[in-house]
């Protein structure tokens, strides 16, 4: 049973760029979309304001460009974040994250432009303003690692584009610019990776200690139906016979008990063998099973050729009708028995009923006894046929089987 568990038992994929397998990414977003969701918002509307307030220095280092810095900002980069800020909820996972990386490359795009385009004597420091924008994408955001591994090559790409082609400045001082750059996205972006593995990995082993807990739980439930359960026919057995019985016979509700017999079984297992006597009782149990499905209508083998049928609210004419429509229907099924030597060329039952009545004080066993008489006198009686247990006078005289 334990190799089935652990058979059973598959862990949360994940690939080099940290993606769940499709299965678990549906789950997850089912139990953590709604917390990333406000995540973002929140940390988006705080950057807003940062990226505000980053306007005074802007100010200081390009004070020849700064009333276009503003326009942009308030009419560009500020509505496009709101609007980021406000969708992430109402979208799916994947277009949550691009609009995100979206964003984040548009507020980034801008203090890049101007490191280039100025000519103020202090332009170059706003590599200090791009390297903040990194940052906060990768480690504040927390952008899922492969569109942080995206964000950080093409700003690492345009920066060092942007480094190469600018005018006037000194070529040690684009190296050093230039590795400044490198070192931040590396750093950051290996920052998400270890902040984004372990995120994965803790709900990977989650769903593992889940999955497995579940298996478990099948498992059990599944030792204990089979622990109840008769190995040959499929139908409940002794042990649920008596766990159900008990349970009816603890309250003063009426219930009906027949034992039901297979006539001359020995017989017919001598004439075609054990093998054709199983699959006779596998086709009553069938039988019995289509017809005993409910809760309150059950049917259990209760030993060799002999099966319990119990049904609770049943009283006595009730109890008759179905007991009748028990021998008709399995003489019906044909099955063949030729070993007979009374002229019935089928296999047929013999049933004995025995009933507990509405706050009558029996016990389990009494009734299963009582059954048991009105069984014997059904055979005594010629068999193929019932007996209620009020019809029996005789004392139980023991027949052959």
């Amino acid at each position: 049973m334990d190799d089935i568990k652990d058979a059973s038992v598959q862990r949360p994929a994940l690939d080099r760029l940290l993606r769940y397998d499709r299965r678990t990414e549906a789950r997850y977003e089912a139990e953590h979309g709604r917390a990333r969701a406000a995540h973002l918002r929140h940390t988006i509307i705080f950057g807003i304001l940062l990226y505000i307030l980053h306007d005074i220095s802007t100010y200081l280092l390009l004070p020849d460009h700064y009333r276009i810095i503003v326009l942009i900002t308030l009419f560009v980069i500020v509505p496009c974040s709101l609007a980021t800020a406000y969708g992430v909820a109402k979208v799916s996972a994947e277009l949550r994250e691009i609009m995100v990386l979206g964003a984040m490359l548009a507020a980034t795009a801008l203090p890049l432009f101007m490191f280039y385009y100025s000519d103020a004597p202090h332009s170059t420091h706003m590599n200090v303003e791009v390297m903040l924008c990194v940052v906060f994408a990768n480690m504040v955001l927390a952008l899922r690692f492969r569109y942080a591994l995206t964000y950080s090559c093409l700003i690492l790409f345009a920066a060092a584009f942007a480094v190469g082609m600018k005018q006037g400045v000194d070529p040690d001082l684009k190296i050093a610019l230039c590795f400044q750059f490198a070192s931040v996205c590396l750093l950051s972006v290996y920052s998400n990776y270890l902040f984004e593995r372990r995120r994965c990995m803790d709900y990977c082993v989650s769903q593992e200690a889940m999955m497995r807990a579940e298996t478990a739980e099948t498992a059990e439930k599944q030792f204990q139906v089979m622990s109840k359960t008769d190995a040959l026919t499929g139908l409940p057995n002794r042990r649920f016979l008596d766990e159900r019985l008990d349970e009816w016979f603890s309250d003063d509700r009426p219930a009906a008990v027949m034992m039901v017999d297979i006539d001359h079984f020995k017989l017919f297992n001598d004439t075609l063998g054990h093998p054709a006597g199983d699959e006779c009782l596998r086709q009553i149990a069938d039988a019995f099973r289509s017809a005993f499905s409910e809760p309150d209508l059950f049917c259990a083998r209760f030993g060799g050729e002999e099966f319990i049928l119990a049904i609770r609210n049943a009283e006595d004419l009730q109890a008759r009708h179905l007991a009748n429509a028990v021998v008709r229907s399995i003489e019906a099924l044909g099955i063949t028995h030729p070993g007979r030597s009374d002229g019935v060329e089928v296999v047929t039952v013999s049933v004995g009923v025995a009933l507990k009545r509405p706050a009558e004080p029996v016990s389990k066993s009494q009734v299963l006894s009582q059954a048991d008489e009105a069984l014997y006198q059904a055979k005594r009686r010629g068999r193929n046929r019932f007996v209620m247990r009020s019809e029996v006078v005789d004392p139980r005289i023991a027949v052959n089987s």
